[in-house]
């Protein structure tokens, strides 16, 4: 049976109790890292909330702890390893216990971890310690919880006493002297690895090119050497290129240093940003006690910017106090990001309407643009104001076009275009109006043809009617 140990002490019956406290902060940050004590997930019988207890069968407990991280993580993984204090009795059968988190599709990193327990295991709380590393933005973040485990189905503790007493006792009428009492076992705490030199933490490596990657790793025990160190580098990154990605040591003093340096090599189309390197250090104490560590190492792949300003154009002359287009394409030819791209114009006589700002352009991606450009006068300054009345007003002017932009680290580069043009005077162009002659109304001309008509066909009707009757006449006196 088993009694969750919380901070009100409430106790539930089990085989093994728990109760998390938070004891310790992280080592870039405090409080980032949290246990998600609301819900039950896969494996647990209830929330740490609701009295959440582990499963334990076959000499085996099922630890189930789900974490909850505020700030983003790099690559959405952290690792988690437990600890154990080398006291005498501890129920825990030593080994690695570490593992790699991966965040699940509702955010929490969900840790399951079976411990193996000792078969003569005895009753009482022995704690556990929990150690959370993760990589954010800002560096390496590490937070240790303390579990306490209360043994309740193992041997009373009383019973070693008793054990102890009956071995030191002699027998009655026998006469017999106790043995003498055994020393104590000395308690050795787990000796600690930290890198303590990455020479291209945060520095660039090029893609196409490589690095000297110098890295050393420091055993921090003062007292301890450890033994049969494995250590394994491991990313997740396949455009890089190690000289080896594993090393082994015999053994390696109390303070003495472990030499992981190689060259690193980035492949052409190595994708710009940050890396992260996992070093996975495997060893053992004096007394062949099993350990593992994770130590993070970050770099970073650079691409070269490739871009042209193309596609220029520009008539090749305009007229004073005119205004005209300038037009161009802007082209990423690389694999690399721009940043802040610009274009202006800058040339004796012609004022751009603004500069032209493109923002980022991403790689294989072209952007078109135009600037309205208006013409003063050769002799005017930026501002447009006059510098010598006695200067050249017009004639030819060269123009440059400056393409801008920054990389990652907001380095900025540039090019120039140049091109000629002509400002020309204004020509006065004088308009001649013909005068139109005046119509005259000619109304009545049509109004007196009528008449004239009219009249003639009279004149031909009377005649015929005439020539009509003198037929008639001559006819009826024949």
């Amino acid at each position: 049976m088993t009694r969750l140990l919380g901070r009100v002490g409430v106790c539930l019956p089990a085989a093994l109790v728990l109760a998390f406290l938070l004891l310790t902060a992280g080592i870039r940050a405090e409080g980032l890292v949290s246990i998600d004590t609301d819900k039950r997930y896969e494996g647990m019988r209830a929330s740490f909330a609701k009295g959440y207890t582990p499963s334990v069968k076959k000499n085996t407990m099922t630890l189930v702890v789900p974490f909850v991280v505020k700030p983003p993580l790099s690559d959405d993984s952290l690792f988690v390893g437990v600890s154990f204090e080398r006291e005498e009795n501890s129920p825990f059968v030593f080994r690695n216990y570490q593992k790699q988190v991966k965040k699940s599709d509702g955010g929490v990193y969900l840790y399951r971890c079976k411990i193996k327990l000792q078969r003569n295991r005895v009753n009482g709380q022995y704690p556990l310690h929990l150690t959370v590393q993760a990589q954010t933005a800002e560096g390496l973040l590490q937070q240790e919880f303390t579990i306490y485990a209360e043994i309740t189905d193992g041997r009373d503790a009383s019973s070693l006493v008793e054990d102890t007493d009956a071995k030191t006792e002699s027998p009655e009428g026998t006469g017999t002297e106790a043995p003498p009492e055994e020393p104590k076992e000395e308690i050795l705490h787990q000796p600690r690895i930290l890198l303590v030199q990455s020479s291209l933490n945060g520095e660039a490596v090029q893609a196409g090119g490589s690095a000297d990657w110098s890295v050393i790793a420091k055993n921090c025990s003062s007292s301890q050497a450890i033994e049969n160190v494995k250590v394994t580098l491991g990313t997740e990154a396949g455009d890089l290129s190690f000289e080896k990605n594993a090393w082994y040591f015999e053994r390696v003093l109390a303070g003495g240093s472990m030499d992981l340096s190689q060259t690193v090599r980035a492949a052409k189309k190595a994708a710009a940003g940050p890396v992260t390197l996992q070093l996975l250090f495997e060893y053992e104490d004096g007394k062949g006690n099993a350990y593992s560590t994770t130590e993070t190492a970050r770099l970073l792949v650079s691409q070269a910017q490739q871009a042209k300003l193309a596609n220029l154009d520009f008539p090749d002359s305009i007229y004073e106090a005119d205004t005209e287009t300038l037009s161009f394409q802007v082209q990423n030819t690389g694999l690399a990001v721009l940043y802040n791209a610009r274009v202006r114009l800058e040339a004796a006589g012609l004022f751009p309407e603004k500069e032209m700002f493109l923002g980022t352009i991403e790689p294989g991606a072209s952007v078109d643009g135009e600037l309205a450009v208006f013409a003063g006068t050769l002799d005017m300054d930026a501002e447009g104001n006059t510098l010598e009345e006695t200067a050249e007003k017009y004639g030819d002017t060269a123009a440059e076009v400056i393409f801008s932009y920054e990389n990652e680290q907001g380095e900025v580069t540039e090019q120039r275009q140049s091109f000629h043009t002509a400002i020309k005077k204004p020509e006065t162009v004088e308009l001649k109006v013909e005068k139109q002659q005046e119509e005259t109304n000619q109304w009545w001309i049509t109004v007196l043809f009528f008449v004239f008509l009219t009249l003639i066909l009279i004149i031909i009707g009377l005649y015929l009617r005439m020539k009509y009757y003198q037929r008639r006449s001559v006819y009826e006196r024949t």
